[in-house]
């Protein structure tokens, strides 16, 4: 299988990155799987997809799920029958505060299916659990478990150990990194990681692939050059959109 990175990084745009979306094109025969529907989510467009499209919501902040509205053109013309998952509220927000109201006027035109945290699912033979972790308004970490690969995404959380359980044992941890070490603070006021915080999660997931994503749009260079990530967590992947991964 295969995950794609449509968009690395976090809050906004910039001219090499694009808002959160995580693509598996391949998660089953019939299926693909998208993580969070960010501005990268363009990237769809045109793209040969398989008959069922899936896509997971971690939570309803703008950079997660604007791009849920370009699904007129990513599905124009062919039958391609999608999903949409998350918790109550998120689903909430995006039916009624995005769709179909003076943001985007359309309605929400695909069935959806809301996920509890804690409780699990089956989606085309995947079984797919969430955790309940800290940022503000809530966001959902996702995994993700084959018969005999996982995969669990941890975006938009402040650096706390909650969630280590949840992700102990996985093949591969894709988890954000928005701030250095010396933003602790503004991470802290926000919701979301640091440097240390990404080591110390993938060091407690035992992954053997961890990739690096949702940077913050003003770093004008490789992140992970900072505090010296790629020495703390060898073979690390530092996310970058268009990127593609076999696992």
């Amino acid at each position: 299988m295969h995950v794609e990175f449509l968009g690395t990084a976090g809050f906004h745009p910039n001219a090499h990155r694009h808002t959160a979306g995580i693509f598996i094109p391949d998660a089953a025969p019939d299926d693909a799987f998208l993580l969070d529907a960010g501005t990268g989510t363009w990237r769809l467009i045109g793209r040969d997809l398989p008959p069922r499209l899936h896509i997971f919501l971690t939570h309803a902040h703008l950079d997660h799920i604007a791009g849920l509205t370009y699904l007129l053109d990513v599905c124009f013309g062919r039958e391609i029958e999608v999903t949409l998952y998350g918790d109550a509220a998120t689903l909430h927000a995006a039916r009624t505060s995005l769709f179909e109201s003076p943001l985007f006027p359309l309605p929400f035109a695909h069935p959806t299916c809301e996920i509890a945290p804690g409780e699990a699912l089956q989606v085309a033979g995947v079984k797919v659990t969430s955790f309940l972790l800290t940022h503000p308004n809530d966001c959902l970490a996702l995994r993700f478990d084959w018969s005999h690969k996982s995969l669990a995404y941890v975006t938009d959380t402040a650096g706390d150990d909650r969630y280590f359980d949840f992700i102990h044992g996985v093949d591969v941890l894709i988890h954000e990194r928005n701030f250095p070490d010396r933003l602790s603070g503004l991470a802290q006021a926000s919701g979301h990681c640091t440097s240390s915080d990404l080591v110390r999660a993938a060091r407690a997931s035992g992954a053997k692939i961890v990739a690096a994503t949702h940077f913050n749009p003003l770093t004008p260079t490789d992140p992970l050059l900072e505090d010296d990530v790629y020495a703390q967590i060898p073979g690390v992947i530092s996310g970058r959109d268009e990127l593609c991964l076999e696992f």
